[in-house]
């Protein structure tokens, strides 16, 4: 779908529909949006995610290519298309997506997460985490680190001067094995080869954090945006957002003004 204004949109066009279905993730860069996915496969669904694929529009959905370049027709309906990034079946792991951005020379770098099982808990773990990088001719696939829950979901920020940085879940937190854990700041100066662990963000006395965020139009001050809550039952949820460095603030549960001042945790 598009919109001139974000009020009015098209008719939606479908993508892809190979077997059961998909889940994907979405980045731009200028006229380009990028799309990564996996696939559901038929008979299992989206308890088996799986595969890695990767395409692009410079034209607001009328044409789709791969990273290389080459045309895609559409709708994607099969399993076995030139998008594929990798064959996780193939593995016989599974994929969770995570974040999707652009390196200083506008390729596209997908971070994600494989294992073995849909199940929670340590039969299935660790659970591995992926940068896939396009280097203008091939997918460098590199890992990252490992956490104990196939929803620890983070994001992966690429810096202008081509540090790469990652806020995630990755320590297990006060509820192992469930979604989420204590948010980690990382750091790699070289394309995802090498990760330095800069700081822990949170240090969470009863619930986890996950689904880290970068907002649009992020400022340094305003830099990566999440929410933390009881992995196990309905609880209260509360947002957090992060300075490019690591400085954490919780947001008011309640606004009693227009205003309000974050509190300062780290």
């Amino acid at each position: 779908m598009t919109s001139p204004d974000g009020g009015n949109w098209s008719e939606p066009h479908l993508l892809a529909r190979a077997e059961l279905g998909h889940y994907q993730i979405t980045a731009h860069r200028g006229s380009r949006v990028a799309t990564a996915f996996n696939y559901h496969p038929d008979p299992q669904g989206l308890n088996y995610r799986s595969n890695l694929y990767y395409l692009e529009t410079p034209d607001a959905g009328r044409t789709w290519r791969t990273a290389a370049g080459d045309r895609v027709s559409i709708p994607v309906t099969s399993a076995d298309n030139p998008a594929l990034v990798y064959n996780s079946r193939a593995d016989g792991l599974l994929v969770f997506l995570k974040n999707l951005d652009f390196d200083a020379e506008g390729r596209p770098v997908i971070l994600y997460l494989t294992t073995k099982g849909w199940e929670p808990g340590p039969r299935h773990g660790p659970r591995q985490w992926w940068t896939a990088r396009w280097d203008g001719a091939r997918w460098v696939i590199l890992p990252f680190t490992t956490s104990d829950h196939n929803y620890d979901s983070g994001t992966l920020s690429i810096e202008p001067d081509g540090e790469w940085r990652i806020v995630a879940p990755t320590d297990p937190g006060p509820q192992p094995y469930t979604t989420g854990g204590d948010m980690v700041l990382w750091s790699s100066h070289d394309r995802g080869r090498n990760w330095k662990r800069l700081r822990r963000l949170t240090r969470a006395a009863a619930h986890n954090h996950t689904y880290a965020r970068k907002p649009v139009g992020a400022r340094p001050d305003f830099y990566w945006l999440w929410a933390d809550g009881d992995t196990l039952k309905p609880s209260d949820s509360y947002l957090y957002f992060a300075t490019r460095d690591g400085d954490v603030f919780q947001l008011p549960p309640v606004m009693k003004s227009e205003t309000a001042r974050p509190a300062r945790l780290r």
